[in-house]
């Protein structure tokens, strides 16, 4: 497994070609979405990585619109073609017009939207000869990702140290708040701020707002550097580290100094690092066990002595329900009630009203009823008369 990363001024260029990087990442803001770098500063690290034999490999990771896409071409254009290696994509737009007007390999940003075998073997196809690299999804655990290595012909590449991108939006969400209220700080066409979530205990996340939009990271870094091991059995052929949220990139040098002993100690590297860190779901990705709740077996109905489901809860007072059968609910009547966790409660109808709170003598179908509060039952709570 060979290490590439980004650089944004001289110093992180010289300190990568220290650390024995054969390919560097290179960009400038109006065509990458988080790299603060000017065009002439880019057109100088890429002179400077040619003295240094290495490879540059040109980023343009915006997702472009149709407004926007024709100054980015002209820029892209404008760019010396020798100083360039090859071409880092994410957008199909923009994969189509460096397919249709360069001769460049082609490193396909699939980080996003493209986590089944099927969709990368499709993009494998219609690249074709040029594509050189597929960068894989984080949301993939170790065990798809050899899957995935194996199955594929392409070099892959994974990121495994650094930010986390939760979410992204092409509006500008920082700027129409007060400074003092978003804490935030300028810095050139860059707005920086720290987000709290109202809706749980959650806070600390980090948010940047620039030309292309608003992006909002996870308050832990990405770090599987820790699992060398596990990540060498994956197959892959490419780390990424992405460090351009920091000033200092010494970390570098500190993993290749680890990396050069017979052995290290996992816990020293993680600690190096100097951040807070999750192994997001490369052990394993259990992010679809919530599914099953979506179809809980337990409030799904069964129609045998089925009366219908609560839906709504007034403790101590009473529990309303929504008669969903052609079934008569009485006064004296026997039931049982199936709460969403499964549980089962048994209970006798003492009074049985309309939503006047006039006694009810019967009942019928789509009627809502009011009847005696029961404890441990809630809404979705299943109701059947009890034989």
């Amino acid at each position: 497994m060979k290490f590439i990363s980004y650089a944004t001024n001289k110093h992180d260029l010289s300190l990568l070609k220290e650390c024995s990087y054969s390919e560097v990442i290179l960009s400038f803001e109006d065509l990458n979405r988080l790299i603060k770098t000017s065009y002439d500063d880019f057109i100088e690290l890429c002179q400077m990585a040619k003295t240094f034999q290495m490879r540059v490999i040109l980023e343009w990771d915006v997702l472009a619109t149709e407004n926007d896409f024709a100054p980015k071409k002209s820029l892209f254009d404008s760019i010396p073609a020798e100083l360039y290696d090859a071409i880092r994509v994410q957008d199909p737009g923009v994969l189509e017009y460096v397919l249709g007007t360069t001769d460049k390999p082609i490193q396909f940003i699939a980080e996003t939207g493209n986590h089944n075998l099927k969709g990368l073997k499709v993009w494998e196809e219609y690249i074709g000869h040029r594509l050189e690299r597929l960068v894989l999804s984080i949301e993939l655990n170790k065990d798809k990702i050899k899957e995935y290595t194996c199955a594929l012909k392409t070099p892959t590449e994974l990121l495994v140290a650094g930010r986390v991108l939760l979410f992204y939006s092409p509006r500008k969400l920082l700027s129409p708040l007060a400074l003092s209220e978003a804490k935030a700080e300028y810095g050139g066409s860059f707005l920086e701020a720290v987000g709290s979530s109202e809706e749980s205990p959650h806070k600390g996340f980090p948010l940047v707002e620039n030309q292309h939009g608003t992006f909002m990271f996870h308050i832990k870094d990405l770090f599987l550097l820790d699992r060398y091991e596990q990540l060498e059995q994956t197959g892959l052929d490419w780390l990424r580290i992405d460090l351009r949220d920091r000033q200092d990139l010494s970390f570098l040098k500190t993993l290749h100094e680890f990396l050069a002993k017979p052995s290290f100690h996992s816990d020293d590297l993680k600690e190096a690092y100097g951040k807070e860190v999750i192994r997001g779901y490369f052990q394993t990705n259990k992010s679809d066990v919530l599914f099953k709740k979506l179809k809980n077996y337990r409030v799904q109905r069964k129609d045998e002595a089925y009366i219908g489901e609560v839906v709504e809860i007034a403790k101590p007072e009473y529990m309303a329900l929504e008669l969903k059968s052609h079934l008569h609910l009485k006064k004296d009547s026997q039931l049982k009630i199936i709460n969403p966790n499964g549980k089962e409660f048994f209970c006798k109808v003492h009074f049985l009203k309309d939503l006047a709170f006039d006694d009810l003598p019967k009942t019928h179908k789509g009627q809502l009823v009011l009847m005696n509060y029961m404890g441990g039952v809630w809404p979705k709570s299943q109701v059947y008369l009890d034989s």
